[in-house]
């Protein structure tokens, strides 16, 4: 251990080199949506999901959507996905998602309120330190809605739910994660789930107005090498495998970098384990330059976001390090989080730049809130390789 810390009084030109490297904003490639439309599917995946993709689309999404930013009449809601927790749905016209609690899960640990609290500690955290992880976004979560208050609310809202859906519950109100563009989407299908299919247009089209193929999430599965994709693979929360973007030449080194400083931001600064994370691609909308404001959803950029805190815990960091580094490394290898984390072996690369960014990030934390004399991110990192060793 000790010949690990004896790279400790490089930590601060270490640090203030993170920080200047973080605050290089990358320059957006914009792409025509039309334009990527003329490309083979392997080059249109390889070219939106980047880091700094801006999409131009005019596709029904994007015009439903501005057409309802300002008719309240048509700002009905949908269903764009189902978890542990309860359903999520879109609202049209608005840049929102609302996650309803199922009933009955008011009752667990684990419930909705629970995890919006951790959502929100999460994301003014992520704040704090926005110049070390300026590739990875977390959606703001924006309100807590009781059940059983807020009657001018529920008087609103339910008659623009689903049938099924009409009846009160715990309500979360965030940030939407827009889903990746029509173009994108048709790519995914043709490459990946009907490859040696030859089916028509009209087939096609078809596929991508299945309710569970029009909200497309990627999940970016840097510890998964491969894994089945057919044609009845839903695009809603899309498997995207390592060997599958290696193939495709999308860039991982900067992805498995940035969720290493958001593992390292969760746990040092956010004080959370990190349990059963997700990060995803999708979009959000850019800044409209009209004299209406409001949010550009005919300019879509593609973004990596961290996502889905359900299953987190707070992390007491007064305890003894041991404790606070079993907890930690604990969480990592289990659950979902290994298809995220690059393996430490079959991925010696891509591995080296997920610690990288988790040791710069979490030295940088340490330093600014004057814990580096207890933690040392080079020894937390050599003890979680030890120990992903027993595991994976």
């Amino acid at each position: 251990m000790a010949h690990r810390r004896e790279g400790k009084s490089t930590d601060e030109s270490e640090n203030s080199e993170a920080l200047s490297i973080a605050q290089n904003a990358r320059i957006p490639q914009q792409y025509l949506a039309t334009d990527l439309g003329l490309l083979t599917d392997s080059a249109i995946l390889k070219r939106s999901l980047s880091l700094n993709s801006v999409i131009s689309t005019t596709s029904s999404f994007s015009i439903r959507f501005q057409n309802a930013r300002s008719r309240p009449e048509l700002q009905y809601l949908n269903q764009i996905g189902i978890g542990l927790q309860g359903a999520v749905f879109e609202q049209v016209g608005k840049p929102l998602a609302l996650k309803k609690e199922s009933p009955g899960n008011e009752k667990l640990r684990s419930n909705l309120h629970q995890e919006y609290m951790i959502h929100c500690h999460v994301s003014a955290t992520f704040e704090i330190y926005q110049s070390i992880n300026s590739d990875v976004h977390v959606p703001k979560p924006f309100k807590f809605i009781s059940r059983e208050e807020n009657s001018a609310f529920w008087d609103e809202i339910l008659p623009k739910a689903p049938p099924a859906y009409r009846m009160r519950g715990d309500l979360v109100m965030m940030e939407r994660i827009l889903p990746l563009p029509k173009v994108v989407r048709k790519a995914l299908i043709s490459h990946f789930c009907i490859p040696e299919q030859h089916l028509t247009s009209s087939e096609i089209e078809a596929i991508l107005n299945h309710p569970g193929n029009k909200h497309c999430l990627a999940r970016v599965y840097l510890g998964k090498a491969s894994g089945p994709i057919d044609q009845n693979t839903s695009l809603r929360n899309f498997p995207l495998y390592l060997t599958s973007m290696e193939q495709l030449g999308i860039e991982t080194v900067p992805l498995a970098k940035a969720m290493g400083k958001a593992y390292a931001t969760l746990h040092w600064a956010g004080a959370i384990n990190g349990d059963d994370v997700e990060f995803v691609l999708g979009t959000s909308a850019t800044s409209a330059q009209r004299k209406d404001y409001g949010p550009d959803f005919q300019h879509r950029a593609v973004q990596l976001y961290l996502l889905d805190f359900g299953q987190c815990e707070a992390v007491d960091l007064a305890q003894d390090t041991d404790v606070v580094y079993q907890t930690f490394k604990g969480a990592m290898v289990t659950g979902d989080n290994q298809r995220f984390i690059p393996h430490y072996s079959r991925s010696q690369a891509l591995f080296a730049a997920f610690r990288q960014g988790y040791i710069e990030a979490g030295n940088f934390i340490l330093s600014d809130r004057g814990l580096e004399n207890k933690f040392n991110m080079e020894d937390f990192m050599q003890e979680y390789e030890e120990y992903a060793e027993d595991f994976l």
